[in-house]
């Protein structure tokens, strides 16, 4: 009998091994070592019941049988009703509650509304490479937006392994989302609610917005055969719909109602009073400007003083310079030399921080110290090299040609020189009316990078600078008129810092005295439950 018990028990231990092996194989899809498994639990188990049948029959007709099998059966019941409400209940009502403080994983109102109001599916693909660190955060907040309707589709690509989809919707850039209604789809190259709630609204709307390019003072062209126009900037453009015109300001005497983005490119003529007074008020009211401007090259007085005089009514320091920087980055054409530039982290350069776009003929471009409380201006490019490498050359020679002597303390502006500046007028109200939409303007002291004698280079090196332009005419026409949305900074709130006696504390509390109690508590119960068996 004692041998009976012992063979029934080792192979009830080795049925138990098997079933655990057997169950790991369904997880793992290892089909064969399945089916082996699956028959040597089936024979030990058949075994034991051989061996231990005796016990077995006592076990089932004792009490602690049934009190055990009433346990069993309300936690499968348990089981049945959770799996009941999460299959069944949460398809119908699906709903999340994000009780983080700052809504991390939640959508504005605004949004919601926007949602509820939708009449036809969008297909959002979002293309991120596995390395991408904003690849959660736009999962996250796309799910977001699932939820909120069943007509918005959200799928993660990776644009290295879909070239296909990446060829249909010409991704250039890594973290790029497309938002598809079928007949037409718009990008966005940008991580937040307002961005995508934005693309969403120019879906429904079936909105193009409108971008002028100032003509009529030797500009840059977007039309024509010469390799200094900027038809590859039209193309960009209309690819993400987009509709590129040229404005003649003497000739209309006034800004278009519809414009949405203005752009002067490299004006080689001074602009007249009656000119810059018009866009003075287009800028006033909420206008959205893109301004490109090169050196005056030969020239001691500044051929563009009326740009410059109102760009500093914006808090932007034009400089009447040419900046050097002896560490180049490459010779383009014709021993022209590109500036080493530094882009500056914003939602403009976020895809082009380690790029290398060739500044050939650049002016200093810089915030004025003395700037409006109600304006927001950054740099967001500048040269890399410091004092004495690169700098901004003030000096001439009589004939008006900037003096090749070398940097002058005192005199010429210190690297690193800034040459790219945003200007942003400052909101907090949350809102939709249109009145309400800020003036923003970007200023750049160069305006050849971006002509399609840079952009269809030869050289293997350069890469294709129009979407840079692109990103810029992105962030000014970014649709406030439609949706501003505003969420709290989590920077604003600061953690108190604890004193070196505070983590002390802290340390001796959770290593050492959280812990001692637990035991001695466990001592206590173990005790009284010892007490209590031996009476």
């Amino acid at each position: 009998m004692k041998n009976k018990n012992l063979l029934g028990s080792f192979f009830g231990f080795i049925t138990l091994i098997s079933s655990f092996i057997t169950i790991s194989c369904v997880f793992l899809n290892a089909w064969v070592p399945f089916g082996i498994f699956i028959f040597i639990t089936l024979i030990t188990f058949g075994v034991f019941i051989k061996f231990r049948s005796i016990e077995l029959k006592t076990l089932f007709k004792s009490r602690q049988f049934r009190y055990g099998l009433n346990v069993f059966v309300s936690i499968i019941g348990v089981i049945g009703i959770v799996v009941f409400i999460n299959i069944i209940v949460s398809q119908k009502f699906n709903k999340s509650i994000d009780i983080t403080k700052f809504k991390h994983y939640s959508i504005s109102e605004q949004s919601k509304q926007i949602l509820k109001n939708l009449d036809k599916e969008i297909n959002v693909i979002a293309f991120f490479k596995d390395t991408n660190p904003e690849k959660q955060l736009v999962q996250e907040q796309l799910e977001a937006y699932q939820l909120e309707s069943n007509l918005i589709n959200v799928s993660i690509k990776n644009p290295e392994l879909q070239i296909d989809l990446k060829e249909k919707y010409d991704i250039r850039i890594d973290g790029t989302t497309v938002f598809d209604s079928g007949d037409r789809f718009e990008r966005v190259t940008i991580v937040n609610e307002q961005a995508f709630t934005t693309a969403i609204i120019r879906l429904i709307q079936d909105t193009t917005q409108k971008v002028y390019f100032l003509t009529g003072h030797g500009e840059h062209g977007i039309d024509g055969s010469s390799n200094f126009r900027y038809s590859q900037v039209k193309t960009e453009l209309e690819k993400v719909n987009y509709s590129v015109n040229q404005l003649l300001l003497l000739k209309e005497n006034k800004i278009p109602d519809d414009c949405d983005v203005l752009v002067i490119a490299g004006p080689k003529t001074p602009l007249k009073n009656q000119e810059i007074r018009i866009i003075e008020r287009y800028l006033k009211n909420n206008g959205k400007l893109l301004l490109l401007i090169d050196p005056s090259m030969n020239n001691i007085e500044d051929t563009h003083n009326g740009l410059v005089s109102l760009m500093e009514k914006w808090g932007v320091k034009i400089g009447n310079d040419f900046v050097i920087d002896r560490h180049h980055f490459f010779v383009i054409s014709q021993g022209s030399i590109g500036l080493n530039l530094n882009f500056l982290l914003h939602d403009i350069t976020q895809h082009y921080i380690n790029e290398a776009i060739p500044f050939i003929y650049c002016r200093s471009v810089s915030p004025d110290e003395k700037q409006s409380d109600k304006l927001s201006i950054k740099t967001i490019l500048e040269t890399k090299s410091p004092i004495g490498v690169s700098w901004a050359e003030k000096e001439r020679d009589p004939d008006g040609a900037f003096s090749s002597n070398g940097y002058t303390p005192n005199v010429d502006l210190p690297g690193p020189v800034s040459v790219g500046i945003i200007v942003e007028e400052k909101k907090n109200e949350i809102t939709f009316e249109s009145d309400n939409t800020q003036t923003r303007i970007v200023v750049i002291g160069d305006s050849d990078f971006a002509t399609d004698a840079i952009f269809a280079t030869n050289n293997p090196d350069v890469p294709a600078y129009a979407p840079f332009i692109t990103s810029i005419i992105n962030w000014l026409s970014y649709d406030e008129e439609l949706i501003t949305i505003k969420k709290p900074n989590p920077k604003s709130e600061v953690l108190r810092k604890m004193n070196i006696n505070q983590m002390r504390v802290v340390q001796v509390i959770s290593v050492f005295l959280l812990p001692i109690l637990i035991f001695i508590t466990g001592i206590v119960v173990w005790w009284y439950r010892r007490e209590g068996g031996t009476q």
